[in-house]
């Protein structure tokens, strides 16, 4: 059986279905390419043409599922450079300029891919439509609205900074680092779990509901008292059905327990695992810096990345900030392949057919060089920070100390409490709240 999803060629074939006009209410014509864009995801290409009344739109959906966390870019723009970086904006995210209270909503644009000044532009162009009409019924309104775009354009020449925020419930959406994989100062990336909102809208609360509701007869939860592994059932984050979890708490020698979470569908045949810490958080946040000096020895270290961790490898200019690879426990070697598999597939503007040559050379280097690290050609120094203190790389010389290995103890930012949701945190003190 040939796949229904192939990769981007110029020989992609469309499928075209007739389809009524929203505007004339006439038949059109619906075209839907289905591919895997590189380095990116599987999505949808849809275009709609009228020949009655020339209406005519395009849409791009992910053809994959939903991402396990909703994902929100927060851009400041600073330069016209800024205003080129491409976007990708999926039919559930909204995009946000608080410093003129610009909210693109879902609804609008949705499914489509442009740059920053043309999203921009476009509402603009929007707002602009029928103007000569509102001036005749509410020139009031008209006269907002012109306001309002002049605004935009002061915008779009960047006289100052301003802010630009793609947040998506799906995690579906992106937005383009000319600087990767080094980290970029001007994107912040957050990762945040959905809201009860957020599921209502995805559908994915009838999803577990209908779950739930089929799980009360089952039993929930089976130990196995050899193994001491803790199986229950959970929803698969690629299709929404139900699938398996098995847990086991692990004591890391000189370290912690740590819980290992690894989920099995047997519908769709994903398969994903998960490290978090059996403790709490750290007094103190923690830098791990090993200088790799041999090879079979330091890629068969073990290493612990939790999920609010960041890694750096320095002599490859490569930076993934906290959240971008998940928790881990796994050993060096392994790391940097998840490294490289996560640098080809998160940044689909710096490799592929849409990639500048300098940024896909740049881009380039980075991957070779980590596969020369797993091959044994080079020795580089890796450096793990975790603001929560839960991350660990094995010490080899243990109980003796290791020469290659530095931990450093560190005093956590206002910001690093506020992520890890420290700032907020209240242990004692409930009943004066109550009262």
């Amino acid at each position: 059986m040939e796949p229904i999803i192939v990769d981007l060629t110029p020989e992609n074939p469309t499928y075209e279905m007739p389809s009524a006009c929203m505007l004339c209410y006439k038949e059109g014509m619906t075209r839907l390419m289905l591919t895997k864009i590189p380095y990116f995801k599987e999505v949808i290409v849809s275009s709609f043409s009228c020949e009655h009344c020339n209406n005519f739109n395009s849409s791009v959906q992910p053809a994959a599922s939903h991402a396990e966390k909703g994902v929100r870019y927060t851009l400041t723009v600073s330069n016209e450079g800024d205003l080129n970086r491409q976007v990708i904006k999926s039919e559930y995210a909204t995009i946000t300029v608080l410093e003129v209270d610009l909210e693109i909503p879902r609804e609008a644009q949705k499914g489509s891919s442009s740059t920053v000044e043309g999203f921009l532009t476009k509402t603009r162009d929007g707002l602009l439509d029928k103007q000569a009409e509102r001036r005749e019924i509410c020139p009031e309104l008209a006269e907002q609205i012109d306001k309002f775009c002049r605004r935009l354009d002061d915008l779009l020449l960047v006289e100052t900074s301003f802010t630009f925020i793609v947040e998506d419930p799906t995690g579906n959406s992106f937005v383009e680092n000319p600087s990767a994989p080094k980290a970029d100062p001007l994107l912040k990336i957050d990762h945040y779990i959905r809201s009860k909102d957020d599921e209502d809208l995805l559908g994915i609360t009838a999803v577990k509901e209908a779950q739930e509701e089929d799980d009360e007869e089952k039993p929930q939860v089976v130990q196995n008292e050899e193994s001491e592994v803790i199986t229950f059932e959970a929803m698969c984050n690629a299709c929404g059905k139900e699938a398996v979890c098995n847990m086991k708490e692990v004591q890391i020698p000189f370290f912690k327990k740590i819980l290992l979470m690894a989920n099995i569908c047997d519908h769709c045949g994903f398969r994903d695992s998960e490290v978090k810490s059996a403790g709490g958080i750290s007094e103190k946040g923690q830098r791990i810096t090993l200088k790799m000096t041999d090879s079979d020895m330091d890629l068969d270290r073990d290493i612990l990345k939790s999920e609010t961790a960041s890694v750096s490898i320095p002599e490859l200019g490569v930076q993934l900030t906290c959240g971008a690879l998940g928790g881990r426990f796994t050993t060096i070697e392994g790391l940097l392949n998840q490294v490289k598999d996560q640098l080809e597939s998160i940044n689909p503007f710096t490799l592929g057919d849409s990639s500048t040559e300098s940024s896909a050379n740049r881009m380039g280097d980075v991957i070779q060089g980590i596969q020369d690290v797993i091959e044994h050609k080079k020795l580089v120094e890796l450096i793990v920070e975790d603001a929560a203190g839960n991350s660990y790389i094995q010490n080899v010389y243990a109980p003796d100390e290791d020469p290659n290995l530095t931990v450093e103890e560190y005093e956590r930012t206002e910001e690093d409490n506020d992520n890890l949701g420290i700032t907020h945190m209240k242990t004692e003190g409930y009943e004066d709240d109550e009262s």
